[in-house]
């Protein structure tokens, strides 16, 4: 499932320059870096506080969501379905707070520890209608908690919409925002379409290499003889030539030679007039 993302990556990498500031690419990239990561940390405003209204605080816990439908384009990863049961606290946190506010607002991380990276999402939760629970999720390993499969009066399913995620993924993906204001790589949604928020900087362009050596010459400005590395030194560049090696034409020593840069940029050895 993996290598069929990155082939899609791939191909969108391949379609458009501007890639990484894509928000169906950067979609592929969540959607395999949830599947890499499935197990996920579910945040709800706490019970006494969406009752109450005390002082905020927040509950958290791992849940194992239902895989995201397959990213198709930017209107992707648009719910994701989270089963609980009736009973737990996560649902009448959800339940309180849509009572009291009109909404639940949540948290959904996954935390990518081979990948070096994260998803983050924040959005409204509820929950589905039986009828919703029933089509939408169910698992047979679940039955001995649900003995009445999905019909059972306690099963329920969170119906989790995102409206912002954000995506660090160093070592999967490379992506990372290269920002000075350290802000993550976001994305939100409106009107059924994921936008890019804060756009990862382009990597930085690889280093210029340095120019080769230019090859240069070696003159003797007595005699005007260019040394031939292959004529007159076997192949030995005239610097690893020994101290004692003189001018093969006028005899002149090799310390008399002084390295010259030419118009064009290149180098050549010329040999001072000596006594």
């Amino acid at each position: 499932m993996r290598l069929r993302h990155l082939a899609v990556i791939a191909s969108l990498l391949c379609f458009t320059s501007a890639s990484e500031n894509n928000a169906t690419a950067l979609l592929l990239e969540v959607q395999a870096l949830i599947e890499a990561a499935p197990n996920g940390i579910f945040a709800t405003l706490a019970h006494d506080l969406a009752s109450t209204g005390s002082s905020p605080d927040i509950n958290a816990r791992v849940v194992s969501p239902k895989p995201v439908a397959p990213v198709k384009d930017s209107s992707g990863i648009s719910v994701v379905y989270i089963d609980t049961n009736r009973f737990s606290r996560k649902f009448q946190e959800i339940h309180d707070a849509i009572s009291k506010w009109g909404m639940a607002r949540a948290n959904l991380l996954h935390y990518d520890v081979d990948g070096v990276g994260y998803v983050a999402m924040r959005g409204n939760a509820s929950i589905c209608s039986a009828a919703e629970a029933k089509e939408v999720w169910w698992e047979e390993g679940w039955r001995p908690f649900y003995p009445e499969g999905p019909g059972t009066s306690n099963y329920a399913v969170i119906r989790f919409e995102p409206d912002w995620l954000e995506i660090s993924s160093a070592g999967r993906f490379n992506i990372s925002s290269g920002r000075s204001d350290w802000l993550p790589v976001s994305l939100r949604r409106a009107a059924s379409t994921w936008h890019v928020e804060v756009a990862p900087n382009a990597p930085p362009a690889p280093p210029v290499p340095p120019p080769a050596p230019a090859k240069g010459e070696w003159r003797c400005s007595v005699c005007q003889y260019i040394y031939d590395p292959q004529k007159d030194g076997g192949g030995v560049p005239f610097e690893e030539l020994p101290s004692n090696w003189t001018c093969p034409v006028c005899f002149a020593p090799k310390s008399a030679y002084k390295k010259e840069l030419l118009a064009d940029g290149s180098e050549r050895w010329l040999h001072e007039h000596w006594v």
